[in-house]
């Protein structure tokens, strides 16, 4: 039977508490005192049970992983059933512990290779992945060369904690949605099987097949020349040189002051808080990552070459605006109502204006693949939009040549339409 918050050791209320602060997304790192009178103790009493913050941040992942084992200890059996039935498990858990989700997005897209990180933490714990490799060093070695094996994790965690944070957003809203078991299983047929076999032939977004010729006519049409490419605003940039230094959670509106080289007074003449200019500055490179993938995905003869160009272009607008990649993950965990900012719009919300000229090709609600309930195709065009970012903030410690790189990018879109079984 589990005890009581009363009957909780001190070490676990500790925690718990530090947990709370990111049941909302918070980038901005809560501080020891704030912890001391949330859980209502001195601030030298805390430092009794961890000697420091670190070892308290590292507790607090200690308490995720520890989770995640267990949840994942039938992951690499081979019955397939089983597998599913773990990583529904885990879908299932992030759901209904929002908190630790917000952390994991928090922790992955401010730190390069933290995908690698956790994998270690979890090898660790004798969690063997989809039955690849038994071996610690075998499996982690395989992981950093192997890139089918890559991009299948990168499009599995990041898969996953869309689909969460989207049903997080759904419930908030008051939408009707399935248990989060049943969501979670449903979400996990879609990541196994794709979309060629969770939709009928007949469905609007079942996929074509794409011959080899024509993606790479669709590579070459989302190249970006670097002489035609917009000059960053200088606030933006400004930005980007201090999440550079201190992470997102040290953005400050005096630090972005300082590296311009001007009062803190004259940004407050343009914005009302960092949320705002972070908002602001944002939304207007978004705005032009749409505008070129707008004019690319024009060319696109149906659904699966809409989906490729989409995924194709905002890949090289990362490969111009690279600084914005940390950003968005405070945009996915929907910071300030940031997960319209993500997406350019609300994406289960249909009754928006149109904002793309071949979506008027699409009807506004699906029911194909199954989540449960009518969406919109936005849903399965947004989870494609933020997979890139994840690989490309994944890839970047691995010193991959181009072509290593384009070719996990290549299965990662592969596992959209066919899936990771």
């Amino acid at each position: 039977m589990a005890r009581s918050e009363n009957s909780k050791p001190t070490k676990e209320l500790i925690l718990d508490a530090a947990f709370s602060f990111l049941e909302q997304p918070r980038y901005t790192s809560f501080s020891m005192n704030e912890l001391a009178a949330k859980v209502g103790i001195t601030k030298p009493a805390i430092y009794r049970h961890f000697k420091s913050k670190e070892v308290l941040l590292d507790a607090m992942e200690n308490r995720i992983v520890d989770d995640m084992a267990y949840l994942l200890k039938d992951i690499a059996t081979k019955d397939l059933e089983t597998s599913k039935k773990s990583l529904a498990g885990l879908i299932k858990y992030f759901i209904e512990n929002p908190s630790h989700t917000n952390y994991y997005i928090a922790q992955m897209s401010q730190n390069a290779n933290y995908e690698e990180h956790l994998f270690k933490k979890l090898t660790e714990r004798q969690v063997s992945f989809l039955g690849q490799v038994a071996d610690k060093d075998s499996y982690l070695s395989a992981f950093r060369s192997d890139m089918r094996l890559f991009a299948k994790h990168i499009f599995s965690g990041m898969s996953l904690f869309y689909f969460v944070k989207l049903q997080e957003k759904l419930r908030q809203e008051g939408k009707c949605i399935p248990s989060p078991q049943e969501y979670a299983e449903k979400v996990v047929n879609l990541l196994v099987y794709g979309l060629l076999e969770c939709t009928d032939e007949s469905s609007p977004v079942h996929p074509q097949e794409i011959s080899p010729e024509r993606r790479q006519e669709i590579i070459s049409l989302c190249k970006i020349p670097e002489n035609s490419f917009p000059a960053e605003n200088k606030i933006f940039k400004a930005l980007a040189s201090v999440i550079e230094k201190h992470k997102m959670g040290g953005v400050t509106v005096e630090r972005i002051a300082d590296e311009l080289g001007m009062a803190k007074s004259s940004l407050y003449e343009y914005f009302d808080n960092k949320n705002h200019m972070i908002k602001t500055l944002v939304n207007k490179e978004i705005s032009l990552l749409q505008t070129i993938a707008n004019e690319n995905t024009a060319e696109a003869k149906n659904f699966t070459e809409y989906m490729m160009i989409q995924m194709y272009s905002e890949l090289e607008f990362f490969k111009h605006r690279p600084e914005i990649i940390p950003i968005c993950g405070w945009l996915l965990m929907g910071a300030d109502d940031s997960f319209d900012a993500a997406s350019g719009k609300n994406p289960e919300d249909c009754n928006d204006e149109v904002y793309n000229v071949w979506e008027k090709r699409l009807p506004e609600r699906i029911t194909s693949p199954d989540l449960g309930f009518p969406y919109s195709p936005k849903v399965l065009i947004t989870w494609a939009g933020v997979l890139p970012v994840a690989f490309l903030v994944e890839a970047k410690g691995k010193d991959l040549t181009e072509e290593k790189f384009m070719e996990g990018f290549s299965f990662m879109i592969n596992y959209i339409f066919n899936g990771i079984k």
